[in-house]
């Protein structure tokens, strides 16, 4: 018995890293979902990603509610909310990571409001052309709204061009013409990797 009980005292300091690494989210979190490979997630990550760190095509807002925590965000499937289970079964099964920021240290009530705000928005659909409007909303548009009274996130000139080349993908080439649209390059806007990187926000760790 004296054995076993020295055995377990020797792993339980091993074990106490991976306890500690454990992740609780709050009110207020910005969920950060890593970028795929191909498509519009390799065309958003060709244009806004930084060399050296971790590359993001979406980004969503953790909400408390009675029966834990709930995901707001837009994606294409309008502005919506999930569970937060939902939200991670759906990035587990496109094989992606959610990495969480907090915000450092939030004006007044800016949280409070942020999910409020947030709140009201849903219902509305996803806003394909990433020009802003009040009438749809993108991923990072729909957290820059939510905590635009209180200024937290600034719009910034878009940028449809890879940094090394200078070029615009044909992907976004193709879609914008599909729509009868030029490429909005230098509109105003957001995207989830410059915002991953305000100086506002903290990285807190991958939600496992």
């Amino acid at each position: 018995m004296r054995r076993l009980l020295f055995l377990i005292g020797l792993l339980l300091p091993a074990l106490w890293p991976a306890v500690a690494m454990a992740i609780e989210v709050r009110e207020g979190d910005l969920l950060f979902v890593t970028a795929g490979h191909a498509g519009l997630s390799a065309a958003i990550d060709d244009a806004t990603g930084k060399q050296g760190a971790p590359s993001f095509d979406h980004v969503a807002l953790v909400a408390s509610v009675p029966q834990g925590w709930e995901v707001l965000h837009a994606d294409e499937k309008g502005s919506r909310r999930q569970t937060l289970d939902q939200f991670r079964e759906d990035a587990r099964g496109k094989q992606r990571q959610i990495v969480v920021y907090r915000l450092r240290a939030p004006p007044g009530n800016a949280i409070t409001d942020a999910v409020a705000t947030a709140r009201k928005m849903l219902g509305k659909p996803y806003n394909t052309t990433y020009v802003l409007n009040d009438d749809s909303y993108y991923c990072s548009d729909f957290i820059e709204r939510a905590f635009r009274a209180h200024h937290v996130f600034a719009l910034q000139p878009m940028n449809f061009r890879n940094p090394q080349t200078g070029e615009i993908s044909q992907h976004w080439v193709d879609l914008y013409r599909g729509m009868g649209l030029e490429v909005p390059q230098g509109l105003p806007g957001t995207n989830p990797n410059d915002m991953a990187a305000a100086a506002v926000l903290q990285r807190i760790g991958v939600l496992e």
